[in-house]
């Protein structure tokens, strides 16, 4: 296993060093993580996580009720910004864009959907920030080449 998401879609990716996290609200909290509906997904070492921060982005743009302005327009930039790192765009610029983005949204955002999707995004980037860096030819271009599950949202 190289990652459990708890919570659904808004939950954190924990590596194995955290898999002896107490199941309650405050032990998550206090290593950013959401317990949520209780939902528990486990990721095997085959999983890209920039790919899931992306899918993370990818379903708040998708559910959005488009409200409030950091939801409706910060998780199609929080696309855009992904694509921009996996494609090897100015890597560091665009990883502190990223992180910029998602304190925007986790603190600007009206209602769970827009404040919790920078969970799994900053979670990935936290403990698998190797992802977000791969230069090789299966990982460049990778947003044309979508995950089944990326491909559901809409």
């Amino acid at each position: 296993m190289r990652a459990v998401q708890v919570g659904g879609p808004l939950g954190a990716y924990f590596p194995p060093a955290l898999f002896d996290t107490k199941f309650d609200y405050e032990a998550f909290a206090a290593r950013d993580g959401l317990i949520g509906h209780g939902g528990v997904v486990v990721f095997d070492d085959t999983v890209d996580l920039a790919h899931q921060a992306r899918f993370a982005m990818e379903f708040c743009a998708a559910e959005s009720c488009g409200k409030c302005t950091p939801c409706r327009i910060g998780s199609v930039r929080g696309m855009e910004v992904i694509d921009r790192i996996m494609a090897g765009d100015r890597v560091d610029a665009n990883l502190e864009l990223l992180q910029d983005l998602c304190h925007t949204m986790k603190f600007g955002s009206l209602c769970a959907l827009g404040g919790f999707i920078p969970y799994p995004v900053m979670s990935a980037l936290t403990h698998f920030p190797e992802d977000f860096t791969k230069t090789s030819p299966a990982t460049r271009g990778w947003a044309a080449k979508r995950t089944d599950a990326t491909q559901s949202v809409g």
